[in-house]
């Protein structure tokens, strides 16, 4: 028996399954397609986007450099001991350490100083470090798994701490921002528990307290 001309089941039938199955294909691929983004869509981070850290942070990094110079002196007075024949390498021995701290002093713990900040954003945090290298370390919020607020015997002398941040699947410290006076480092803490949706250990010891 034939089939009938009119038919819609034989004859259009495998017609529209074939565009259907095309545009489906067609469909799919559109969604699996990874656009190429342009660069200058994008805003870079300005300067001005920066927070400076404490400025107790530069009596820090020169204080760090006093046992550089202790360390330093005793492998001078062993020289100036030796029976050399020529006396200005004793001299030198006794004088480039303490040279080299003050420059150090002088030229590389301001700068880094000034090159020291961090940017805090509604969905990432970052920050900039470096001295003749320059260095911008990013980190989402959403990564960001546990914070610490960190103070070293000198930090604690000098009213400074560090911010610790520590991201997931990380096996140490991602991020650690030194130099911030202790009560913005609470406070950035703060910030980011809140924005991750998690309370203060303050405010989970008061809310258990009450329970």
């Amino acid at each position: 028996m034939s089939d009938l001309p009119g038919d819609p089941l034989q004859s259009s039938a495998p017609g529209a399954a074939a565009q259907d199955i095309d545009e489906m294909a067609e469909s799919l691929m559109t969604e699996q397609v990874n656009p190429v983004l342009e660069p200058d869509r994008f805003t870079p981070l300005q300067e001005a986007d920066f927070q400076p850290v404490d400025p107790a942070y530069l009596k820090q990094l020169r204080l760090t450099l006093l046992p550089v110079l202790l360390l330093a002196a005793p492998l001078g007075w062993q020289l100036y001991q030796l029976p050399l024949t020529l006396p200005w390498v004793t001299g030198l021995a006794l004088l480039v350490p303490g040279v080299v701290i003050i420059l150090l002093a002088l030229f590389w713990a301001p700068r880094r100083y000034r090159l020291t900040g961090y940017c805090l954003r509604q969905h990432d945090l970052h920050l900039r470090t470096g001295t003749l290298w320059r260095r911008t370390t990013s980190v989402t919020l959403n990564r960001i798994q546990h914070l610490e607020v960190s103070q070293g015997p000198l930090e604690r002398l000098l009213g400074i701490a560090r911010l610790l941040i520590y991201t997931a699947g990380g096996s140490g410290q991602d991020l650690a921002i030194p130099g911030l006076a202790k009560v913005r480092a609470d406070q950035l803490r703060l910030y980011v528990l809140q924005q991750l949706g998690e309370p203060d250990v303050g405010e989970r010891e008061a809310s258990e307290g009450d329970a």
